[in-house]
């Protein structure tokens, strides 16, 4: 085994100037292509088992199993999220293209558009709501679905804020509003 690989540097390199030291590798996340790979399989396959997880478990689990089948893709691409954001900014490297919030921007059009008020309830409340989000929302007792739904828009915001160093949080908004807007509409009904 190499001493550097046991013990960091080899004798004598630490006391060198920083200009004479050996450069350091790169962290994996923070390399253009290893990084995009790693993202794209974490994403990919968070969002497949967002898809998968709710389509199984949703109408026919009980909170106990949905909520943790829908919550853990998204811990896991949020970590690695974070993870990359750490790597970028300790290891000094540059902001991510701005095109990358195309996630983000999905991520929000999903959670505003996914129809989470019930036909049945769409005039019900104490105001009439013509199909308004905002009117229900504010018009009805908040329970478990809107405290999914609000959540879901904080990860929203927190991927956005994440995004100019991380990629994968750009990307990660969408499995999150996919599993907030499951488990909304899980509670709703």
């Amino acid at each position: 085994m190499l001493w550097s690989r046991i013990h960091g540097l080899p004798p004598g390199l630490w006391q060198l100037p920083l200009d004479d030291r050996p450069p350091r590798p790169a962290p994996l996340l923070t390399q253009p292509f290893a990084g995009g790979v790693t993202g794209w399989v974490v994403v990919f396959g968070a969002l497949v088992a967002e898809v998968a997880g709710g389509a199984v478990v949703a109408n026919q689990a009980s909170a106990a199993v949905v909520v943790p089948v829908l919550i853990w893709p998204v811990l896991v691409v949020f970590g690695f999220a974070f993870a990359q954001w750490w790597q970028v900014r300790s290891y000094g490297g540059g902001p991510v293209s701005r095109w990358h919030l195309g996630g983000v921007a999905a991520a929000a059009l999903t959670w505003l558009l996914w129809p989470d008020v019930p036909k049945a309830l769409a005039g019900a409340g104490p105001t009439p709501c013509t199909g308004s989000r905002v009117c229900y929302l504010l018009a009805q007792p908040f329970g478990h679905h809107d405290v999914a739904w609000w959540c879901t828009g904080v990860l929203i915001l927190a991927a956005a804020l994440l995004a100019r160093r991380s990629r994968i949080a750009a990307w990660a908004a969408i499995p999150a509003a996919f599993a907030g807007c499951g488990l909304a509409a899980y509670f709703l009904g």
